[in-house]
């Protein structure tokens, strides 16, 4: 029997297999429909067992990135199979190369749920709710890295959704957090104060607050737009020689 002190390491060997293979789908490092190799010869790649690799494999069926069938082996799925809403599978995108149709995709998403769910957070929101939304904001302001920033940042969009009391949008929350996580990233490529982002973030604190839902509607279609230009302006900064780029501090 495995020791206590083992799993852990084991179960992080496992996630470290199953992103360094997801990642590399998601890259196309494997094309749809490609056959992935062996258990074999995976097993010697990653220096690991084959049942540590047909567990991983598993996973990445789970996410929906495979198609496990015996004899003919694993092979990639096509992209409208996979489960987008996965987190590891949104950060995985997060981490190659600027992808603009997934970015425009997410944006066009949040446009779709995050101004109804204000709008109902201003008009439903409890007392706890409105708590855990300031609680949120001050932390924003406090922070003084951008993963303090950002962890806060997806602490006060979920509180939003929380506070909207519609039981399906509450469910997407964890979704709708890969979601933010990758669009904030995305709208960042360096880090500095950001006074007009907390400006914006208060005014939909104070709309919720004070139980104006059209004015909390405005002030998250406001967040939306800012990140739209933010993330336009990274993109053409990836686009650039480095020489090129703007010195100076993009927020």
């Amino acid at each position: 029997m495995l020791s206590s002190m083992s799993r852990p390491v084991l179960q992080n060997f496992h996630h470290q297999i199953v992103a360094a293979l997801g990642q590399k789908i998601v890259a196309k490092g494997f094309a749809e429909g490609e056959q992935l190799p062996t258990e074999s010869q995976l097993a010697e790649e990653f220096g690991a067992s084959r049942l540590s690799i047909r567990e991983a494999m598993k996973s990445l069926a789970a996410k929906g990135l495979v198609s496990i069938r015996p004899r003919t082996g694993t092979h990639v799925l096509p992209r409208s199979r996979w489960n987008l809403f996965d987190t590891s599978v949104l950060e995985w995108h997060g981490s190659i190369a600027f992808d603009s149709k997934i970015i425009a995709d997410l944006l066009e998403l949040r446009r779709a749920i995050e101004p109804l769910a204000a709008r109902l957070a201003a008009q439903r929101g409890a007392p706890e709710d409105i708590a855990a939304l300031r609680e949120a904001y001050s932390a924003m302001e406090a922070a003084r890295d951008q993963s303090t920033y950002i962890a806060a940042d997806l602490r006060f969009h979920g509180a939003v959704v929380s506070a909207c009391g519609n039981q399906f949008m509450q469910q997407l929350e964890n979704a709708l957090a890969a979601v933010w996580k990758t669009s904030f990233q995305a709208s960042s490529s360096k880090w500095g104060p950001d006074a007009q982002a907390l400006a914006l973030h208060k005014a939909l604190l104070d709309a919720v607050e004070s139980r104006n839902a059209e004015n909390a509607e405005v002030a998250v279609l406001a967040l939306i737009d800012r990140a739209t230009v933010r993330i336009e302006r990274v993109a053409l900064e990836e686009r650039q020689l480095p020489d090129e780029r703007p010195k100076e501090n993009v927020f």
